[in-house]
């Protein structure tokens, strides 16, 4: 049985897409933009404005992240248990990271729910530096 990266191929296409409409939305009230900011995103560097920047710069670094996983893990000899769970949690990071930023910036008491999903974004990528590394051993022998 072989491994399917369409569904992370999926979400992370979609990732970069919404990082492009989050950023033309930043931008409409960013350097005296046409609009003004709302009242909490006024001031530059507040926490609030900080999480939607950090959310919408995650859509994109994650998408990247979730194409180059997918397409990797597919290459190499790993389980498909192994390879499937670090599809899996990169999706799910992919998904709920940037969301999570965005309610931050919403609510600030929410920054606390950004943990599972970047837990799950660090678990995927040890699972793609892991089976690289064995993938590497193999080689040698």
């Amino acid at each position: 049985m072989a491994l399917d990266p369409a569904r992370n191929l999926m979400v992370a296409w979609m990732s970069l897409a919404l990082g492009a409409a989050t950023g033309m939305v930043l931008g409409l009230w960013s350097f005296d933009g046409p609009f003004p900011a709302p009242g909490s995103l006024e001031a530059y560097d507040s926490l609030s404005r900080r999480f939607m920047r950090l959310g919408h710069i995650a859509f994109f670094g994650l998408g990247i992240l979730n194409i180059l996983l997918a397409h990797h893990l597919c290459g190499l000899r790993v389980s498909l248990e192994s390879a499937g769970i670090g599809l899996a949690a990169m999706n799910f990071g992919n998904v709920f990271l940037p969301l999570t930023l965005f309610a931050a910036g919403v609510f600030e008491p929410l920054k606390y729910l950004t943990l599972p999903p970047a837990i799950a974004v660090t678990t995927a990528l040890a699972i793609g530096a892991y089976a690289t590394v064995l993938e590497l051993r193999a080689g040698e022998t």
